[in-house]
C-alpha cells in the first residue's frame, strides 16, 4: 500500500466517523430527497482534510456511498440512492458546487440543466 494510499485511508475512517456523528447529531434522515444535504455536510467535513482536488471528490463519493449502506433505510430507498450515487450524482455536485464556490456557473442555466437531468434520471423509475 503505497504512502497516499494509507493517507486515503486514515482520512476516510476520520471522515466517516464525522459525518455519522454529524448526521445523527441533526437527525437527518437518509432519502433520495436530503441526499444533497448529506453530500454538502459530506463536502465541509472532507473539506478540513489534509487530501486535495480529486481525492477529496472521490472521498465525498465513498463516505457517503457508506452512509448510505449503514443507514437504517428501505432497501427500495438504498438502491435508489446508491444508484444515483453509481451513476455520478455525488460527483456532479460536488463539481457543480467547487464551480459555484469559483463563480464559474450561471445559475439560471444551472437550474434548468440541474431540473432536466434530475427529472430525466426519476422518470426511469
Amino acid at each position: 500500500m503505497s504512502d497516499s494510499d494509507v493517507a486515503f485511508a486514515v482520512e476516510y475512517d476520520e471522515c466517516l466517523k464525522k459525518l455519522k456523528t454529524l448526521l445523527k447529531e441533526s437527525n437527518l434522515e437518509i432519502t433520495p430527497g436530503t441526499i444533497t444535504t448529506v453530500i454538502k455536510v459530506a463536502m465541509e467535513v472532507v473539506e478540513a482534510s489534509k487530501l486535495k482536488g480529486s481525492a477529496q471528490k472521490k472521498l465525498v463519493t465513498k463516505i457517503v456511498r457508506k452512509v448510505v449502506v449503514d443507514a437504517p433505510i428501505t432497501d427500495e430507498k438504498e438502491k435508489l440512492i446508491l444508484d444515483m450515487v453509481d451513476q455520478g450524482v455525488v460527483e456532479n455536485v460536488v463539481e457543480l458546487v467547487v464551480s459555484a464556490s469559483k463563480g464559474e456557473v450561471d445559475i439560471n442555466a444551472a437550474v434548468k440543466v440541474a431540473t432536466g437531468c434530475c427529472a430525466s434520471f426519476l422518470k426511469r423509475r
